[in-house]
């Protein structure tokens, strides 16, 4: 009998496609959100470093977009410091989150137990995407509900040092019965497909939804996921000014070309290092000066060179090969899936 798309996370989910996109900062806005949920994926809001008012402001946004279920991003590394303050921010921005109830809290990048309780308090669901089988050890230990296993094929920040085909079912086999979603590399109904034979009970795709109508995004990053396959792109620690250390992958563009020809010199003898590539505006509206080699995703209406941002892509952007609207994107997936599970 051929394997069926819905798994238990769907149950516990509340949703009909075992299909979450990831909340990338900004540019996963209410409209977004909204579409990937409204077509029976597990859209999940950017909310990193926002205030509790924004954050409830843009959940608030997306209930009137959607009454299905969806979830919110935070990244537990964007702290400024390990301090204490920094911490009962966070726990402030998840407290802001649960309280209006939303489905699940996805974090990334450090430890979640100081975040469960007060998510939990509210029946808010935990979801901590983690590199490695004793990351996700010791996040079921610390009471998460489920865990997004990365593999180094993703793009953006990347947890992970392995592939996501060997880092999934020793992940699966370390937390079980713990759900355990398949994140980097994948991006097609076949990608899906592969990670539900492999034992994950759902995925989370972010560089494909990059590529979609509703992501807050320019239109030539968009086209540049599109015309690119996994060899144009790089993992790098390049983009350090905001986030020091943290590996990620992006696309090839004119910082990296710019730095490559300079013979890759250390941070604070890079090119054009304290210049400004152009302005941003934030999610809030705020207008930000953007310093070259410092994180962020680009607005539709920046007013630099592109070529000049991180352009975080992971290798699916391979099978990335068109932009269309979210919701599209997921009944295709859903369907691509099946017909791939369904053959002998």
């Amino acid at each position: 009998m051929a394997m069926q798309l819905r798994t238990p996370l769907c149950d516990a989910l509340g949703i009909e496609l075992p299909i979450l996109s990831v909340g990338f900062g900004a540019a996963a806005g209410p409209e977004l959100v909204a579409a990937v949920s409204n077509a029976g994926g597990f859209g999940v809001l950017g909310a990193s470093g926002m205030n509790p008012d924004e954050i409830i402001g843009r959940i608030r946004r997306t209930r009137q977009l959607t009454n299905r279920p969806f979830g919110i991003n935070f990244i537990i590394a964007e702290l400024e410091s390990d301090s204490e303050e920094d911490r009962a921010f966070l726990r402030e921005e998840v407290a802001a989150a649960a309280g209006e109830r939303v489905d699940a809290v996805v974090l990334f990048w450090g430890d979640a137990a100081p975040y469960v309780e007060p998510a939990h308090r509210h029946g808010v669901k935990v979801l901590l995407q983690v590199g490695s089988a004793g990351e996700a050890l010791a996040a079921a230990a610390a009471g998460v509900d489920a865990v997004i296993a990365q593999g180094v094929e993703a793009g953006g920040h990347v947890r992970g040092t392995t592939s996501i085909w060997a880092l999934l079912p020793a992940t699966v086999e370390a937390v079980k019965p713990l759900p355990v979603i398949a994140s980097g590399g994948i991006g097609d109904g076949a990608g899906l497909a592969r990670a539900l034979k492999g034992g994950a009970q759902g995925v989370s795709l972010g560089t494909r939804f990059v590529a979609c109508d509703e992501a807050w995004l320019h239109p030539a990053y968009k086209q540049r996921i599109v015309a690119s396959t996994a060899k144009d792109t790089v993992l790098n620690e390049l983009y350090d000014i905001w986030w020091p250390g943290a590996p990620h992958r992006t696309l090839r563009n004119k910082t990296l070309a710019e730095w490559e020809a300079a013979g890759r010199p250390p941070t604070g003898q890079r090119p054009g290092e304290g210049s400004s590539i152009g302005r941003r505006r934030m999610a809030s509206g705020e207008i930000q000066d953007w310093p070259r080699y410092a994180i962020g995703t680009v607005p539709p209406d920046f007013d630099g060179d592109v070529e000049y941002a991180p352009l975080w892509a992971g290798e699916s952007c391979t099978v990335v090969n068109d932009i269309k609207p979210a919701g599209e994107i997921v009944r295709d997936l859903a369907r691509d899936a099946q017909a791939a599970l369904e053959r002998p």
